[in-house]
């Protein structure tokens, strides 16, 4: 394993303007040595500067040949530091602190790990891959950045806290799994895919959805009423996912639209629902 780590000086954290860091991947790190590395461009509003100048850089010196195996490690709080990880395709990141926007926009491939809280679109647009989030996630993770209605088409991502509104808005594939709570309108125009939820759900999930699985473990507080009760099921068996054992009401929905996904809620916690 070849590991770079990054840690964020000091000086760094003095201006309120974020820093765009899509450079920050494996991929663009492959096979340069650490001076290499620290020229590499990274912009802060409308001011280019170096990696160098913003992280202090160390680890292995040699070349990596294996992407695979190469490793960035980021540290410090890098709540505005924002695209770590952006079309990545192999290899891994582990970030020890907060992050910034957009982490993980567009990757196909690897693994980033988060020990913290994560901002708005983690995982927008992910096409493959694996996102770990030890913290909370913000507003559209696994969604679509502005201006698309392609959201997550494949990968897995896991938070282990809280998510805010939109989780999965315009999900088409892959995995989502949520340890914590969830805002509004968990799976909005969800096309296909699993989202799980351990924790509890505001309201409107599944809104103009017209496929895939949302199952709910907590409490949804309110349900939208174009969802139509199906009966009960026990213990799941999620395709490409596996078993969630427990007794479960079934929903039809969104019958707004003219196809329609499943959601699916842990009984002892939604019969107000019924």
């Amino acid at each position: 394993m070849t590991n770079i780590n990054l840690t964020l000086k000091n000086s760094a954290t003095k201006s309120n303007i974020p820093i765009e860091a899509e450079i920050i991947t494996p991929d663009n790190f492959f096979n340069k040595d650490l001076a290499e590395i620290g020229q590499l461009s990274i912009w802060r509003g409308n001011k280019e500067l170096t990696i160098s100048q913003i992280f202090t850089i160390s680890g292995d010196h040699k070349k990596s040949e294996d992407i695979t195996n190469l490793k960035i490690n980021l540290k410090g709080d890098l709540s505005k530091i924002k695209r770590i990880g952006q079309e990545m395709t192999d290899g891994s990141i582990e970030i020890i602190g907060s992050i910034g926007m957009h982490l993980g926009t567009h990757m196909s491939g690897g693994k980033i790990v988060v020990q913290n809280d994560v901002g708005d679109f983690a995982g927008a647009n992910m096409e493959g891959g694996e996102i770990h989030i030890l913290g909370n996630a913000g507003h559209y993770l696994g969604g679509s950045v502005r201006g698309d209605w392609r959201g997550m088409s494949n990968g897995k991502i896991r938070v282990e806290g809280n998510i805010g509104n939109e989780c999965g808005v315009w999900m088409r594939k892959g995995i989502i799994e949520i340890g914590g709570n969830v805002n509004m309108f968990l799976g909005m125009h969800m096309h296909n895919g699993v989202i799980v939820v351990d924790g509890d759900v505001e309201e409107r999930a599944g809104a103009e959805m017209t496929g895939g699985i949302i199952a709910i473990k907590g409490k949804l507080n309110k349900n939208l009423p174009s969802f139509e009760y199906v009966g009960k099921k026990e213990d799941l068996e999620i395709d490409n996912y596996g078993k969630i054992v427990g007794s479960f009401l079934e929903f039809k929905g969104d019958f707004a639209e003219r196809k329609q996904g499943s959601m699916f809620l842990l009984e002892d916690k939604n019969t107000h629902l019924l």
